[in-house]
């Protein structure tokens, strides 16, 4: 009898452990439809969705076996670098797999630029800068797309991490700092609620592109500054870590960013590996919309370029592709060419089987842009979108992976 009790027993705790293991995402497209009905959530599903199994399996074992991390890194212009659009998605996706750290991030005020809300940064040192889409000026943008430059004798800035809605600080206690390979440059790197700096320091005979540090205890902010030195002191982008099991998720977003000017950053290749990425997330194409001269062929052979460095990065990472939502051509007008970059994305990922989330679509198609502005949801430039519209097309894109997500588990 107690045997019999024992194979009960063993083969109930194994069926609470598969259907753990086999949780779905939860997700709800009714609330966006009943307050749009122009967004077709019906249709808010990811093609080649098999693509991704791959990736898929990676985050059925993260969440079946709670150890390891998945690395997630997602690429675009505007539409990502005010963060808004993409911690939707790292929310969601966190609060479900675990939380392996807040990711890349950048002192854009640094650079003259808008940052994502919850990442805040102070200097009294003078920087030069740049991004991917000026690459007319000489200094070359890193792993973030963008750099900042200093030629003071000492430069420093601090950087932090602010509080969002809910309340929540993401902290960390891994940092892999992008600096320059000048082997003459130190800096000295101290975390709030860590007693020890740290030095980091460029060795002549290494040929990493990245130093990393440990803390001893978790921070949220950490301050930076080089040792006197007449040379040239740069700074990249620093990923933010925690020692949990869980996603990571970068976005990488550059202010006027095409294919063609990532193409041309050969600085940013050369790191993006550093992020071992085991999906990538493209976004672009707005910008080449609002220049009329494109030629279609031209636009691919780009984007097909673009494509063949990613997958030099990480030859094993998946590859996920966004169409950009509706906008005006020069505020006055539904934007012609960017229907015809969108289409000209589609039949691409259609001819060489790539996952696409059609968010162009999704979100109304050609014209569409009128309905976004009327609610408020598009800004006056009639290009970007407000916060709560950004929010509401992170959530329909969470939706669509979750779908993916689930679809996969059930097939197993």
């Amino acid at each position: 009898m107690k045997k019999i009790s024992l194979y009960i027993y063993f083969f109930f705790c194994l069926f609470e452990s598969l259907s753990i293991s086999a949780q779905t995402i939860p997700l709800n497209d009714k609330t966006i439809f009943n307050r749009y009905s122009f967004i077709h959530t019906a249709e808010n599903r990811i093609s080649h969705e098999k693509k991704l199994d791959t990736f898929l399996n990676k985050l059925y074992l993260l969440k079946a076996e709670g150890r390891g991390t998945v690395s997630i890194v997602h690429i675009g212009d505007s539409h990502i670098q005010a963060d808004n659009f993409t911690s939707v998605v790292r929310n969601n996706l966190q609060q479900f797999f675990g939380n392996a750290g807040r990711g890349l991030v950048f002192p854009y005020q640094l650079a003259l630029s808008n940052s994502a809300p919850d990442i805040g940064s102070l200097s009294s040192s003078t920087w030069e800068f740049n991004r991917v889409a000026h690459p007319e000026i000489p200094i070359a943008p890193g792993v973030s797309g963008y750099c900042i430059r200093s030629s003071n004798d000492t430069a420093s800035f601090e950087l932090f991490v602010k509080p969002t809605v809910p309340a929540t600080v993401q902290t960390f206690n891994r940092l892999k700092f992008f600096i320059g390979t000048d082997s003459s440059i130190f800096w000295i790197v101290q975390a709030n609620k860590n007693p020890t700096p740290f030095l980091l320091r460029n060795d002549s005979y290494d040929s990493s592109v990245f130093k990393e540090v440990v803390l001893e205890q978790n921070a949220d902010s950490f301050s930076i500054t080089s040792l006197p030195s007449d040379h040239l002191k740069e700074f990249y982008g620093v990923s933010l870590e925690t020692s949990m099991p869980g996603i990571i998720y970068h976005s990488i977003g550059v202010n006027g960013a095409t294919y063609d000017s990532y193409n041309s950053a050969s600085l940013f290749w050369q790191q993006l590996p550093v992020l071992k990425a085991d999906l990538y997330i493209i976004s672009l194409g707005t910008n080449e919309a609002q220049k009329t001269g494109l030629l279609q062929k031209v636009f691919i052979q780009q984007m097909n370029l673009f494509l063949e460095k990613l997958k030099a990065t990480a030859p094993g990472a998946a590859i996920l592709i966004t169409t950009a939502a509706g906008d005006y051509y020069k505020r006055h007008r539904p934007n012609i060419f960017l229907k015809q970059i969108n289409n000209s994305i589609i039949n691409f990922c259609s001819r060489n089987a790539i996952a696409l989330w059609d968010m162009y679509h999704i979100t109304g198609g050609y014209g569409s842009a009128h309905q976004w502005l009327r609610r408020g949801l598009m800004n006056p430039d009639r290009v970007h979108f407000t916060g709560e519209g950004y929010r509401i097309q992170g959530t329909l894109f969470f939706n669509s992976f979750a779908k993916a997500y689930n679809t996969f588990i059930s097939e197993r």
